[in-house]
């Protein structure tokens, strides 16, 4: 699997929920229907793209959106960004701050922790068998740490419409 098709997959199973938790149960009923490997390298990909989005920055805009966000609010909110799709993903990675603008008004509380448990769901449905570690670790977040103070300057955007 292509990182193309796994975001296609993302696509494809967004499409069918009206929720995050809907998103989680159509991903893995759609990978419980593709091979074990196959499942091994979209879990492969997620992984890759979850540890792409550690970054100090993205955490201060989880942060902003979700009004705090612990080590595992940030988790939940870089699944949610994978599970938004590459556009909103690749867009929030280049610049947090256009999140401001990418975001309807009615979004709130982003965090999508099944998603990132779907691929291990679907192997696990599919083979009765835990899926294999890919690896892949996510490690500190890269860039420069921020303290409260600092976000204002940082996403000003984003300040603008969560800040309290």
């Amino acid at each position: 699997m292509d990182l193309d098709t796994f975001w296609q997959i993302i696509d494809d199973t967004r499409a069918e929920a009206a929720d995050e938790s809907e998103h989680a149960d159509a991903l893995t009923e759609h990978l419980a229907g593709l091979t074990p490997d196959q499942i091994a390298d979209f879990d492969r990909h997620y992984a890759q793209q979850k540890a792409r989005s550690c970054t100090w920055l993205l955490w201060g805009a989880g942060y902003l959106i979700n009004d705090g966000c612990s080590d595992d609010g940030f988790d939940y909110f870089r699944d949610w960004l994978i599970g938004a799709g590459r556009t909103l993903f690749e867009q929030a990675l280049a610049d947090p701050d256009s999140l401001a603008e990418l975001l309807t008004p009615d979004q709130e509380d982003l965090e999508a922790e099944d998603l990132a448990y779907a691929a291990t769901h679907a192997y696990r449905q599919l083979t009765g068998n835990d899926l294999p570690d890919n690896g892949i670790a996510s490690g500190p977040p890269t860039g420069e740490p921020w303290e409260d103070e600092d976000l204002p300057t940082l996403l000003p955007h984003l300040s603008a419409r969560f800040a309290d």
